[in-house]
């Protein structure tokens, strides 16, 4: 990677994956997509889009540029241009201030301080209380102390005191509100896909443990696909790649099939996503079989469709554990199909983050079904466990024993 890509990678959580960063960038583009048909209402007639270095990739793999630039821009019909720094709280009630980076708020310049941008303004949006504003940097510059935030590590910031935002937020509608409801549902299936290489990772330490325990051979056989994606798992977490990674990506896509279950297409989309993120540079027909192979995963994710949002096909799998498979694959697909639109000038980018699932709100409200079914088994196990205790104690306070 380029150094201006490790920064990025590493400058928040240094022991971040490539992977792991690309997950925390996504946090941010659900929510600034989420708002993108909101915006373009609230500001017709101009015409609103996408901003700044992220306006078509939400990681820098292939751009391999930070800059400041805001996340929107609305051009006007008489072609005047206003741009939009997107700020999203998730709650204000305890804080003090609300705070806004000082280089997003002005600029400085020599022998004179610093002065704020009249280019742009600031919408600012309060989740719980489905609230917004827009604001300019003047407004904050006028209304907020330069200081430093904790928070941030001491960095300088200008800090508003959270009463004077309050005054000047306007009520969301209805939109506004499925759109927050849509933030919280991609954020739960974008946690929830996570726990797909988790489970693989803990199968595959006790297989190896079991080796040394019981001197029994663990076999990775790359003619098949569990064989390969395990050699993929093992080369990513030691940070190797093959040296003709695009080879070996034609080979992988010869394992796809219309038939695939959704635990091997999980696999599958692990090892695709790391190959293809190990070339540099795909021969023109590697381009055509990943494009067709994109082509077809993209096709049968949309084809899990069940009555009650899961995402399931084997039943001797639970549907919970199946979910977070399909949901992995999602998660990498989109991330694989946007950078190969991008870098190779495909008309096929991603509108919405988890657009390609049927229905994603649906599938969220099948995982915390699930997650508070746990949850309620979990507690009459304790409770059991209580009773018996409880009972253990009486028993031994009466007979002493």
């Amino acid at each position: 990677m380029s150094a201006k890509i490790s920064y990025a990678q590493s400058s928040d959580i240094k022991s971040r994956s490539f992977r792991e960063y690309r997950r925390d960038m996504k946090k941010k583009a659900i929510a600034e997509l989420e708002f993108l048909p909101f915006l373009r209402a609230l500001l017709a007639p101009a015409q609103v889009r996408k901003h700044g270095a992220d306006k078509d990739l939400w990681f820098l793999q292939t751009t391999g540029r930070i800059t400041q630039e805001p996340d929107y821009i609305g051009i006007s019909p008489d072609g005047s241009e206003m741009l939009y720094e997107f700020q999203y709280a998730d709650s204000i009630d305890k804080l003090q201030y609300c705070d806004f980076k000082l280089s997003k708020v002005g600029k400085k310049l020599r022998g004179k301080g610093r002065i704020s941008h009249q280019d742009r303004k600031f919408f600012y949006v309060v989740k719980p209380t489905a609230q917004y504003a827009f604001i300019d940097p003047a407004w904050i510059m006028k209304n907020g102390e330069q200081g430093p935030v904790p928070a941030w590590g001491n960095r300088e910031a200008f800090r508003v005191p959270t009463e004077n935002i309050r005054s000047i937020l306007s009520d969301g509608n209805a939109d506004m509100r499925r759109v927050l409801s849509a933030i919280d549902d991609k954020n739960l299936l974008l946690e929830v896909q996570k726990q797909f290489l988790v489970r693989c990772a803990k199968q595959f330490s006790r297989e190896l443990q079991a080796a040394v325990d019981t001197k029994k051979i663990v076999r990775i056989v790359p003619t098949t696909l569990d064989g390969f994606f395990r050699v993929c798992f093992i080369l990513e977490r030691m940070q190797e790649k093959p040296l003709s990674p695009g080879v070996w990506l034609v080979y992988l896509i010869s394992f796809f099939k219309e038939t695939i279950a959704p635990v091997e297409f999980a696999c599958w989309m692990f090892a695709f996503d790391f190959l293809y993120f190990s070339s540099e540079e795909l021969a023109d027909n590697e381009k055509r079989s990943v494009e067709k192979a994109l082509d077809a995963a993209w096709t049968t994710i949309q084809t899990w469709n069940s009555a009650d949002g899961s995402l399931t096909r084997d039943p001797n799998i639970s549907p919970a554990e199946e979910t977070a498979a399909v949901l992995h694959a999602a998660n990498l697909l989109e991330d694989v199909r946007q950078d190969f639109s991008v870098r190779y000038d495909r008309d096929k980018k991603t509108d919405r983050i988890f657009d390609v699932l049927p229905d994603f709100a649906k599938t969220a409200r099948f995982l915390r079904k699930c997650a508070q079914t746990t949850r309620k088994a979990e507690q009459n196990s304790q409770e059991r466990d209580s009773s018996h205790n409880e009972r253990d104690w009486q028993a031994e306070k009466q007979f002493g024993f």
